[in-house]
């Protein structure tokens, strides 16, 4: 028997279930309902006395309700004594506000690793999270797993002639030098100005690197609003690019995402399943990658 048990919250079951199946197990039995009033009620419907137990929650849209459940469902386990209490948190919703931009905000990605220690969870496991000093917010282990490597594979079977990586900001290097290392290829900057108070808008002004007769792989951490790649992807192609392929981890779409995602300046659109990407958001020339072996090997490797 299993000495382990994986549990679903609501915001990304697909992707647990996909997680259960590469474990070869299947997913703890929960009850999720609502009192009538809107409060939450999970059920733990499994022995977990003296298990590791996982819990996966993408605190995704709505972000507030989804920390709550998750919150909710490890002080359930908590009370029935399990041996020790992982959450899996595919996508880690408020990273980006990992500082405070101005004064009299508060620093919500700190705010959320707070909330989750004093929910018991001992260990975190997430994936590509917004900044690595995120971590440190942390007085509990996070295993932090890099989506990079189910990106790649589904990059390589383009098989783009003359392809090169670009970081859609300086911020961004990091992340897009590993990506051309991995596929031994080239990578460019643009550079950007971010007007925090217009509606996160984007505007790129400076390109980096030669692009000419290549195809643009873009690569981000995330899509939230698209402002970045709507304002990057013209301007590639205005730099000579043949194609422009975007890619990212986290697949947050909000308000005119999707739109901007299909202007014919971008050729190809690749995410992952880190969040729920239902169908009335998914489009012709969108690839979704699943994260799944990642997460079942982060698993894994706590349960040996």
């Amino acid at each position: 028997m299993k000495d382990f048990l994986l549990f679903s919250g609501s915001s990304n079951r697909s992707l647990a279930e996909a997680v259960a199946k590469e474990l070869g197990i299947t997913l703890g039995k929960i009850d999720l309902t609502r009192f009538a009033d809107g409060e939450l009620r999970p059920w733990i419907q499994e022995e977990v006395r003296d298990k590791t137990v996982f819990v996966l929650e993408s605190l995704s849209y709505p972000m507030d309700e989804h920390v709550m459940e998750l919150s909710l469902i490890g002080d359930a386990i908590r009370r029935s004594a399990p041996k020790t209490m992982v959450a899996v948190i595919p996508y880690m919703g408020y990273a980006r506000q990992d500082k405070q931009h101005r004064v009299g905000e508060p620093v919500s990605a700190r705010v959320i690793a707070k909330f989750i220690e004093v929910s018991k969870y001992k260990e975190i496991i997430s994936v590509d999270l917004h900044n690595d000093a995120i971590v440190g917010f942390f007085q509990i282990p996070v295993t932090h797993v890099s989506a990079l490597e189910v990106l790649a594979e589904e990059i390589k079977k383009l098989k783009l002639i003359k392809g090169v990586i670009v970081s859609p900001d300086v911020g961004g290097v990091k992340r897009a030098r590993n990506l051309a290392y991995a596929l031994d290829l080239p990578m460019v900057v643009m550079e950007k100005k971010r007007f925090l108070d217009k509606n996160d808008t984007t505007e790129a002004v400076q390109l980096i690197g030669d692009v000419s007769g290549k195809d643009a792989i873009v690569i981000d951490d995330l899509v939230a609003s698209a402002s970045t790649i709507a304002g990057g992807a013209p301007a590639l192609k205005q730099a000579g690019a043949t194609s422009v392929t975007f890619v990212a981890t986290h697949g947050v779409l909000a308000g005119p995402a999707i739109e901007r995602l299909k202007a014919p300046a971008i050729d190809r659109v690749i995410l992952t399943d880190t969040i729920a990407i239902t169908k009335d958001k998914q489009f012709d020339k969108l690839t979704i990658v699943s994260v799944a072996p990642l997460l079942a090997r982060a698993i894994s490797s706590l349960v040996k």
